[in-house]
C-alpha cells in the first residue's frame, strides 16, 4: 500500500488553534514591532503677572512719561507744570517697577527717585489747588492788584482775601480831592490802586508822591502783632529804637570779636530814615498816630483800597505769617516813596532856583556858575534849562549875556508876577 502523510486527529487541530488565537506574552522584539498610539498633552503656557510690561507696552509708558516732562517744560501756569511734571516723575517710577522681574539694583534707584520726586509734585499741586479752589474768589481787577503788589512778597491768595473782607473797599478820587487833612488822627489805610496821590505841607507844595501799588505812610507790621497779643515790650519800645546806631556799634564790636559774625540791619529801618531825611515826617499808619501832611489825589485822579485802620491792624496781627509779609509790601513801598517824583522835583526846584537868581533881570557869573553846579549835580539837561528861561521870558543869548535887552522888560516882568490879579482885568 502507499505510504500516507500523517495528518493529526481533528481534536489535536483544535487545540493548536485555540492556543494560536489566544493572545500570550509579548516579547520586547514584538513590541518595537507594533505602533505605539499616544495621546497629545495640553501645554500650559505660563501668564505673564500684572506687574510685568512687555517691551512695546513700556515703550509706550516711556512715550508718555517724556512727552508729559516735555509738556511741563512749555508750560506756563503754576498748577499745570507741577501735575505735568508730578506725571512724568510717575510715568519714571512705573517705566522701572513694571520691568521683567527680578529687578536689578540701577532699577530699583531709579524708581525710588521717581517715586519721591512724583510725591513733591503733587504735594505741591494739592497745596496749590487747595489755596485756588478752598472759597478763593477774587475778580479781575482783585486779582491784578494781588499779582503785582502782595503775591511777590510771601502773602498768600487766602491772607490777601482775609484782608480784602477786612472792610477793604474801592474808592475813587477826582484829581485834587482831598483824602486826608493834615493833623488829623489816622482812621484808614490807603492803598493805591490805579494813578497817583501827593503829600501836600503847603498850598501846591507836594513833598512825597505815592504812586500805583504802594500804601500812604508808613506801615508797622510788628505793633499790629503786639497789639494783638498784647506784647508790652514792642508797644513800648518804639522810643528806645531811636539809638539803634549806637546799639548796632556795640553789637558789631561784640561780634567782631566773635569771629565778625554781626547782625543784619533793619532795611526798613534804613529806607524809613532815608525817606524822613528826604522829606521829614512820615505819617505812621497806626493807631494814635496823625497824618503829618495833605493826602490829595493826584492830576490824573486816583483809585484807593481803603481800609478801616481798626480791621486792618486787627487783620494782619492775627497771623505771623502774613506780618513777614507786610513788612516785605512795606520795605518795597518806601524804596518806591524814595524814587518817585525825584527828577520833577529836581526840575521845579530849578526853576524856582532859576527864576530867583534872573528876578532881577542881571545875571552875574557866580549865579552862572552855581546855577551849572546844580543842573550837573541833579542831572538837569541843557534843553529843560533853555526852555524854563523861554517860559521865564530869557532868550539864550541874553542868558550869556547875563543881563536882558531892556531893563524896563525885567520890571515889568517882575510886576506881571506880583499884580496877576491887575494884569486880569486890563486885559479883560
Amino acid at each position: 500500500p502507499l505510504a500516507t502523510k500523517w495528518r493529526p486527529p481533528l481534536a489535536t487541530k483544535w487545540c493548536y488553534s485555540s492556543l494560536a488565537s489566544k493572545p500570550g506574552p509579548v516579547t520586547s522584539k514584538q513590541s518595537e514591532a507594533l505602533p505605539v498610539k499616544t495621546e497629545a498633552l495640553p501645554v500650559k503656557v505660563p501668564k505673564t503677572p500684572w506687574h510685568e510690561f512687555s517691551p512695546a507696552q513700556l515703550a509706550v509708558l516711556n512715550t508718555a512719561g517724556n512727552l508729559c516732562a516735555l509738556a511741563a517744560a512749555a508750560s506756563h501756569d503754576h498748577i499745570m507744570l507741577r501735575m505735568l511734571a508730578g506725571l512724568s516723575s510717575t510715568a519714571v517710577f512705573s517705566f522701572n517697577v513694571l520691568m521683567p522681574k527680578p529687578l536689578k539694583t540701577h532699577q530699583k534707584t531709579a524708581a525710588s527717585w521717581g517715586a519721591a520726586f512724583a510725591l513733591l509734585h503733587l504735594i505741591n499741586l494739592s497745596l496749590l489747588l487747595h489755596e485756588k479752589h478752598h472759597f478763593i474768589q477774587l475778580s479781575d481787577e482783585e486779582e491784578d492788584i494781588y499779582e503785582h503788589g502782595f503775591q511777590l512778597h510771601g502773602v498768600t491768595p487766602r491772607q490777601f482775601v482775609n484782608l480784602l473782607h477786612a472792610g477793604g473797599q474801592f474808592v475813587d478820587y477826582e484829581p485834587g480831592q482831598l483824602i486826608a487833612e493834615m493833623d488829623k488822627p489816622v482812621d484808614k489805610v490807603l492803598y493805591v490802586v490805579h494813578g497817583s496821590c501827593n503829600a501836600e505841607r503847603l498850598k501846591d507844595l507836594t513833598v512825597l508822591e505815592f504812586h500805583q501799588d504802594v500804601f500812604v505812610g508808613k506801615l508797622d507790621p510788628m505793633r499790629y502783632r503786639a497789639e494783638r497779643t498784647a506784647d508790652v515790650g514792642i508797644l513800648h519800645g518804639d522810643n528806645g529804637s531811636a539809638d539803634w546806631e549806637d546799639e548796632w556799634l556795640i553789637e558789631s564790636a561784640e561780634n567782631s570779636a566773635r569771629h565778625m559774625k554781626r547782625k543784619r540791619l533793619d532795611i526798613r529801618k534804613l529806607l524809613a530814615d532815608g525817606l524822613t531825611e528826604k522829606v521829614g515826617y512820615i505819617t505812621e499808619i497806626k493807631a494814635g498816630s496823625a497824618w503829618c501832611s495833605d493826602i490829595r489825589a493826584g492830576e490824573k485822579g486816583c483809585r484807593v483800597l481803603q481800609w478801616p485802620l481798626g480791621s486792618f491792624t486787627c487783620a494782619v496781627g492775627a497771623d505771623t505769617k502774613l506780618v513777614s509779609a507786610m513788612e516785605q509790601v512795606d520795605e518795597m513801598s518806601l524804596a518806591s516813596k524814595i524814587s518817585a517824583g525825584s527828577s520833577r522835583k529836581a526840575l521845579e526846584g530849578y526853576k524856582d532856583l532859576l527864576e530867583l537868581v534872573i528876578a532881577d533881570g542881571r545875571l552875574a557869573p557866580e549865579e552862572k556858575h552855581a546855577l551849572h553846579r546844580y543842573r550837573t549835580r541833579h542831572g538837569i539837561p541843557e534843553a529843560e534849562h533853555f526852555q524854563m528861561l523861554s517860559s521865564l521870558g530869557w532868550s539864550r543869548a541874553e542868558y550869556d549875556d547875563g543881563i536882558l535887552n531892556s531893563k524896563w522888560a525885567a520890571v515889568r516882568a517882575l510886576w506881571k508876577k506880583t499884580h496877576p490879579s491887575t494884569l486880569k482885568k486890563s486885559e479883560e
